[in-house]
């Protein structure tokens, strides 16, 4: 991710898709490591970060947009992380405001719908884990080569 950063300009924005992003987890965690990517850089003006995350499930999308979670995500999320990027409340960690207005939640249904364009990076990890092995490998060549030609 860092060249990813590197090679941006500060007006330059960088795209990230996350699909199948059910409650939000994913693509916080996509946006903490963006953000501490430009940090270790020391970028002066940090690029413009635009995360969409999309689901089929309103009521996920929802979850997400709150960013509020059990306090037992301490056991997997670093002191460091959960200071700088949460809120302690009542045994629940709330996603700071910065971070959640990062990110674009959406109700999106990845067969009829139409893609996200000119990405810079796009997670699908919770959608491939509902796909037979024949349509993982379909998908990730379709992928690839897609990102690969800038559409």
């Amino acid at each position: 991710m860092s060249d990813l950063i590197h090679q941006k300009k500060a007006n330059d924005p960088i795209r990230v898709w996350i699909a199948g992003c059910s409650t939000g987890e994913e693509a916080y965690s996509v946006a903490m490591l963006l953000m501490e990517c430009v940090d270790e850089l020391g970028k002066k003006k940090m690029p413009r970060i635009q995360l969409f995350a999309t689901d089929l499930d309103q009521e996920a999308i929802e979850h997400a947009r709150q960013g509020m979670y059990h306090g037992n995500i301490a056991t997997d999320v670093s002191p460091e992380r959960l200071e700088r990027f949460f809120i302690k409340t009542e045994g629940y960690y709330t996603v700071k405001k910065d971070l959640r207005e990062m990110i674009v939640f959406a109700q999106h249904n990845l067969i009829k719908d139409a893609p996200f364009t000119r990405l810079d990076l796009l997670s699908c990890r919770n959608v491939m884990i509902y796909l037979t092995n024949e349509l993982q490998k379909r998908s990730y060549r379709f992928t690839i080569i897609r990102l690969t030609t800038k559409v």
